[in-house]
Formats: C-alpha cells, structure tokens, sequence
C-alpha cells in the first residue's frame, strides 16, 4: 500500500520528540506540500519531484514578498530529508531520492552578529572605560562589561543582546 509524505511525516514526528515550535514548522512544511499537489506516494519520489516542489516553495515565498525566501526552501528541503531518511531507516522506502542542493540564504535573517575582530575591540575598550557618575563600586565598571561579554560569547548570544543589555545572558 503506497505510503503518502502526510503519513509519513506524521509517523515520524511520532518517534521524535521535537518542540511544538518544530512541529509547527513540520506542519507548515506539510501544509505547503498538500497546496503544492503533492499527492505521489514517498516510494515513487524522485529528485525531479522534490526539486519541483523546492523550487515552488521557493518562488512562492517571492510571491509573499518573504525577507529570506531561500532559507523557507531550505528548510522545507530539511523537513523532508527527515522525514524521507527516517522512512528508509523504517525500511518504507527503498532508498531515499536525491535531493538538491540547498539554496543560497541570508544566514542571519536581519540580526547582526558581532565578528570575532569587534568582539575583541569591544572587550579591549573596556579597559579605557571611564568610572560613570554615581559608581561607587570597589571594582571598575569595565570589568563588569568584560565579564558579561566574557559570558555571552560563550553561550553565543546575540550581538544585540550584550549591546542592549537586556541581561539575557545572566
């Protein structure tokens, strides 16, 4: 009995224990295949196929005047290389189709992350800092902002979050 992606996809977010927010993006993928006609049993899958559809998503996205259309097709070529990779390891599928290549992206959609050369100048700077008024504390100012920098590049926090201190990294 042929084996739809629906089916599929649903059977392996079963097995995994993912986020709502992943599954939410597993559905939207799902979603987006269904609208896209995506009605071939995942044995017959072919990469002409997954191409067709990747590249529906694609133009779509450019449709809907997405920031980053290349990463929405990137990820829905992840959901379904999962999907496709955990039916063959479950032995529904013979082996899974190639896929293609994935398209170019904006890495970071609209965030800047500090480069290690600005990590390094911004953690140098501290040292000329200046004790602000009203800073009666035994230990200058700067050695507090080296240290929460220090924290947040080793959790890899955001750029904007050290510069806002909004104290996430605490």
């Amino acid at each position: 009995m042929p084996t739809t992606l629906k089916t599929a996809a649903e059977s392996y977010l079963r097995a995994k224990a993912l986020s709502r927010g992943t599954l939410n993006e597993y559905s939207s993928t799902l979603r987006k295949w269904e609208k896209w006609g995506g009605d071939i049993p995942v044995e017959q899958l072919r990469r002409k196929d997954v191409g067709e559809f990747l590249d529906w998503v694609y133009e779509r996205a450019v449709a809907d005047e997405g920031t980053n259309p290349g990463r929405t097709a990137n990820k829905a070529r992840e959901h379904l290389r999962a999907v496709l990779s955990w039916a063959w390891e479950q032995e529904l599928i013979d082996s899974p189709p190639r896929f293609p290549k994935p398209r170019d992206q904006r890495d970071v959609a609209g965030r800047h992350y500090l480069t290690k050369a600005e990590i390094n100048a911004l953690y140098f700077a501290t040292h000329m800092m200046e004790r602000p008024r009203g800073w009666d504390g035994p230990v200058p100012i700067g050695r507090y902002w080296r240290s929460v920098g220090v924290k947040c590049m080793r959790r890899g926090e955001r750029a904007e979050t050290v510069l806002v201190g909004q104290q996430r990294c605490a």
